[in-house]
C-alpha cells in the first residue's frame, strides 16, 4: 500500500504541557482524527481503525470506552431487520 507522510510542527512547550513524547502525540493524534472522522461517517468502522492503527476490535473497544455508538442504526433499518428476524 502507498502510504504519504504528513509533517506537523509542535513546539516544545506543547509537548511539555501535554507530557508528550513526539511518538505518544502521533499516536493519539492518529486516534483522535480516525474517531472524527468515523463520527462525522468520512470513514468506515475499518479505515478509520486502521488510520488509528488498530484491529477493528480494538477501535470498537475505544469507541465503547468514550461512549461513542458504533453502529448507528436509522429506525427503518431496525424495522427490517425486525422484520427479517420474526420471519425466522
Amino acid at each position: 500500500m502507498k502510504t504519504e507522510t504528513i509533517t506537523i510542527n509542535i513546539s516544545q512547550d506543547i509537548l511539555a504541557a501535554l507530557k508528550m513524547g513526539v511518538n505518544d502525540l502521533t499516536q493519539q493524534l492518529r486516534i483522535v482524527t480516525a474517531i472524527v472522522f468515523y463520527q462525522e461517517k468520512r470513514l468506515s468502522l475499518g479505515k478509520a481503525a486502521e488510520l488509528a492503527e488498530l484491529n477493528r476490535l480494538s477501535f470498537m473497544d475505544l469507541l465503547a470506552q468514550k461512549g461513542i455508538i458504533v453502529f448507528d442504526y436509522d429506525e427503518s433499518f431496525l424495522i427490517t431487520e425486525l422484520d427479517g428476524i420474526s420471519e425466522l
